[in-house]
C-alpha cells in the first residue's frame, strides 16, 4: 500500500456547522459592506436563490465556489451595484465566506490518526467541496489536494480518480496502481462506489452515520481511532 486519500468534508470534519458559521460571518460582512444587498435579501433568501441557481444550472451542481460566486453576482446586480462594485464586492465577499469556511474542528482522533499514517503513506485530498486542506488544522500532514472546483469534474466522475492517479505518480516519482491506493470517505456512491469501481481499497467512516450504505467497502469505521488499524486491514 502506497497512499491513503480521503475525502473531507464530513469524512475528517463535521461540515455542517462550519457552513453555518461560515454563512452568518458572510452575511454580517455583506450587512456591513453591501447594504442594499441585505436590504432586499435576507440571508436564507440568499441560500434559496443560490439553489435555485443549481437547479436551473445542473453542470453547476458540484462547483460549489462557481455556483457561490455567479449567484452573489446576480443579487449585487439585481439590486442596484454596478458592475465594478460587483465584481469587486463578489471577491470580496467570497474571501470572507472562504476564510471562515476554512475554520474547520476535526473530528475525535483526526489529527493523531493523520499523524500516524503519515509516517508510511503517501497522504492526499480528493474533495467535491471547496475547503482548502492546507488552511486547516491538518496541513501538514497532506502531499497533495484535488477538488472538483480545480479539476472541473467531481466525484464519483472517473476522470477526478484519474486526475488523482495522475497526481499521485507524479508525488511518488512512480506508478500507482489502484490497488494500492486506500480511498476514505463517507459518501456511499461518491467515495466508496466509484472507488471500488475503479479497484481502490475502501474505508467508509461513518463518525457522521449515514442513511444508505455502499455496495460494498473493505472496512467500515465509526471513529477515527480505528482509521489505522483499518488501512492495515485493508492489505
Amino acid at each position: 500500500m502506497k497512499a491513503v486519500v480521503f475525502d473531507l468534508d464530513d469524512t475528517l470534519w463535521d461540515v455542517n456547522p462550519v457552513i453555518r458559521r461560515a454563512e452568518q460571518i458572510h452575511y454580517q460582512w455583506l450587512n456591513q459592506h453591501a447594504p442594499k444587498l441585505t436590504a432586499q435579501f435576507r440571508a436564507n433568501e440568499l441560500w434559496q436563490y443560490r439553489m435555485g441557481l443549481t437547479r436551473r444550472h445542473p453542470e453547476l451542481q458540484h462547483f460549489v465556489t462557481r455556483s457561490r460566486m455567479r449567484a452573489m453576482h446576480e443579487c449585487l446586480s439585481m439590486v442596484g451595484y454596478s458592475e465594478a462594485d460587483t465584481l469587486r464586492l463578489t471577491e470580496q465577499a467570497f474571501a470572507v465566506f472562504w476564510h471562515a469556511r476554512n475554520q474547520i474542528e476535526p473530528f475525535p482522533y483526526a489529527l493523531e490518526a493523520l499523524e500516524g499514517l503519515k509516517r508510511e503513506y503517501l497522504i492526499g485530498a480528493l474533495s467535491n467541496g471547496n475547503a482548502d486542506v492546507f488552511q486547516t488544522p491538518f496541513a501538514e500532514y497532506f502531499d497533495f489536494a484535488l477538488s472538483a472546483e480545480g479539476l472541473a469534474v467531481a466525484k464519483p466522475d472517473p476522470e477526478a480518480f484519474h486526475a488523482m492517479f495522475a497526481q499521485l505518480e507524479l508525488s511518488l516519482g512512480e506508478p500507482c496502481r489502484p490497488e494500492e491506493i486506500v480511498f476514505v470517505g463517507d459518501n456511499p456512491e461518491h467515495d466508496i462506489e466509484a472507488a471500488h469501481q475503479l479497484g481502490m481499497k475502501t474505508i467508509w467512516v461513518q463518525v457522521k452515520a449515514s442513511v444508505k450504505a455502499p455496495a460494498y467497502y473493505d472496512q467500515r469505521i465509526d471513529s477515527l481511532a480505528q482509521l489505522s488499524a483499518a488501512v492495515k486491514r485493508c492489505y
